[in-house]
């Protein structure tokens, strides 16, 4: 179980084994929108830029 101040979930045992992998996989894909748009300039061209490469990444 994890719970903190948005809620609380149950998380089944039988996705533990994957877990890992799937938050590294998260917390990449994230950062395709996140670092762009950390940048100075950042604008929506280069947010639909980001966001192209990012779909691409979740296929």
């Amino acid at each position: 179980m994890h719970a903190d101040q948005h809620g609380a979930v149950v998380i089944p045992e039988d996705v533990m084994p994957v877990l890992g992998e799937a938050i590294k996989t998260l917390l990449t894909n994230e950062q395709i929108i996140i670092g762009p748009a950390r940048e100075p300039g950042f604008d929506i061209c280069k947010l639909e830029a980001a966001w192209k490469i990012f779909e691409e990444a979740r296929t």
